[in-house]
């Protein structure tokens, strides 16, 4: 295809997640190599637009934010606002030179967008950032269990499993929601190009997936400053957390381990678990959401960089961009993001976890940064939309 266009599409036109920032990087670089560059969202604001960039909005509000519930719920599942303005946008579009490329949708979007784009015939590129395509809750996880799902998607068993981290009513709503999402647009079964950004969640993803979807791996690119001078560990003096504060992401282990172990931590990030680890363990510094910079300066001053996650993970960008730094990181092994360390490097419960914040010889993972970097992503996707 000779690609002039590309929509990208997704809930957020600001940095809400790893999902966002990876579509507003993407959306940057396909302009500076002077691609006709849309930005198609729901919620939206109007400080964060980057000039070149064209952006059009629903102007909602996330599904599950909205304050009249019904019509919330209603989005969530099939948003016909959203259908009727990237209908709207298609129009003006050709279809022979244009590229869709979506990265999330289940916020505020809903699959209505897929509809649309299906039955208007345009090429559609989707990354997995996340289990959306497969699981209803987007992450093979039980949270009232606070462990791994295996039960497979939609069927009797899941459904009659209350695995929402809120209560059973939402599950059913989410329920609802991958039924028209697979069942009614026909998803997975009209996907034709896939991005997975491991190996890990390609495994899994691909069992899901149509037989027609081709799946190709592209890492989520990260920024390497290959200037910056090597950083002195034994300088440094606390172990760190960087994220989303939730259950999933399993920072009580981190918490609980350096307690254990009388150590320094800091946990960099927010989350409804946040107040209650703050009070549970008053010894942890919790420092709340920083930008890039921020979080680059604290993860200098690490030991180790821990990232404890509970449920798969499809990546886990932390991990590349401390190893880009020379900062070690421990890596539960049950996620996507153990395939970036070394196995010396990962744990499976509490005590190994400890047992590596002990080990005065951690590892350092020897990573070819080449492949994540920002030039690499977007060699590999334009390759992608090139040929499709």
């Amino acid at each position: 295809m000779n690609i002039k266009t590309i929509v990208i599409i997704n809930d957020f036109n600001y940095v809400q997640g790893g999902a966002s920032k990876v579509a507003i990087d993407t959306a940057k670089l396909l302009k500076e190599k002077n691609f006709n560059v849309y930005f198609f969202s729901a919620v939206n604001k109007k400080e964060d637009e980057i000039e070149g960039i064209k952006y059009i909005s629903t102007n909602q509000h996330e599904a599950l934010k909205e304050k009249n519930k019904l019509k919330g719920a209603f989005n969530g599942i099939y948003n016909l606002k959203a259908k009727k303005e990237l209908k709207r946008l298609l129009k003006t579009l050709d279809r022979e030179t244009t590229i869709i490329h979506v990265h999330g949708w289940t916020k505020a979007l809903s699959s209505s967008i897929f509809d649309i784009a299906f039955k208007m015939k345009f090429k559609v590129v989707l990354t997995l950032h996340d289990y959306f395509t497969a699981c209803p809750n987007g992450g093979y996880f039980n949270y009232p269990k606070n462990k791994i799902c295996h039960l497979k998607p939609l069927s009797w068993k899941c459904i009659k499993c209350n695995c929402d981290s809120r209560n059973y009513g939402f599950k059913l709503y989410r329920v609802l929601r991958q039924f028209v999402q697979n069942k009614i647009v026909k998803l997975n079964e009209k996907l034709e190009n896939a991005i997975s950004i491991s190996d890990f969640s390609q495994k899994i993803l691909k069992q899901t997936l149509g037989k027609n979807t081709k799946i190709t791996k592209i890492y989520n690119p990260i920024d390497i400053d290959e200037t910056m001078e090597k950083i002195d560990l034994s300088k440094n003096e606390y172990y760190l957390y960087v994220g989303r504060i939730s259950k999933e992401k399993g920072v009580d282990l981190f918490c609980q381990a350096i307690t254990d172990l009388n150590y320094k931590g800091i946990v960099v990030g927010d989350g409804d678990e946040k107040e209650k680890l703050e009070k549970q363990f008053p010894n942890i510094k919790f420092v709340g959401w920083k930008d890039k910079d921020e979080v680059k300066e604290y993860m200098k001053g690490a030991k180790a960089l821990i990232f404890p996650s509970r449920w798969y993970e499809t990546a886990g960008l932390t991990i590349l961009e401390a190893q880009s730094l020379g900062i070690p990181t421990i890596v539960s092994r049950n996620c996507a993001g153990s395939e970036f360390v070394k196995k010396e490097n990962t744990f499976e419960n509490l005590e190994e976890l400890k047992q590596q914040v002990r080990n005065k010889k951690l590892e350092k993972q020897v990573v070819n940064m080449k492949k994540f970097k920002i030039s690499n992503y977007r060699e590999m996707l334009l390759e992608l939309y090139n040929n499709i």
